[in-house]
């Protein structure tokens, strides 16, 4: 049986800038989801380097907020960056606030972006150890410096838990 140490971390309160969309994780695997158009859209149109008062503006992070439910219903997913202030955002950006929370970290492999990250939510959502705790507040992919090549990136996923 394998024992993987659970890597339990504090992050302090934050305020996240960027685009957002509503989805579920059903959508999302049948195909009509909305989160590949929004890395889509962060991309194609530099929203990172649009964001106003960004802490680390090469640090992407993806909040995922607002749950209706617990996985299997709809939440609100952000990507953007954190920023030292809120103030006179461009209208097609949105800023949201996250509490002071414990997460548990949960570091992908390293490999192609576009895969290692559902690869590790799939685990998430199947292992036990990681299900039993989440809070459903706000969980977060943090992309830092493991982060910049698409082909052979490692970035690490925070999942809110109860206190």
């Amino acid at each position: 049986m394998e024992h993987t140490l659970l890597n339990k971390i504090h992050l302090e309160s934050m305020v996240l800038v960027g685009i957002i969309a509503r989805t579920s994780n059903a959508k999302e695997m049948a195909g009509k989801g909305k989160i590949a158009a929004l890395w889509q859209k962060f991309w194609e149109e530099g929203i990172l380097s649009q964001i106003p008062n960004a802490l680390v503006p090469s640090e992407i992070v993806v909040a995922y907020t607002e749950f209706e439910t617990d996985e299997n219903g709809e939440y609100t997913i952000l990507i953007g960056t954190k920023v030292g202030t809120a103030q006179s955002l461009p209208p097609h950006l949105t800023a949201i606030s996250v509490s002071a929370s414990d997460y548990l970290q949960v570091p992908t492999e390293w490999g192609p972006i576009s895969e290692i990250g559902i690869a590790t939510w799939k685990k998430i959502w199947s292992e036990e150890k990681y299900r039993k705790n989440r809070s459903y507040k706000t969980d977060l992919e943090i992309y830092g410096a493991n982060a910049k090549n698409p082909n052979h990136s490692q970035f690490d996923i925070y999942l809110g838990i109860r206190s």
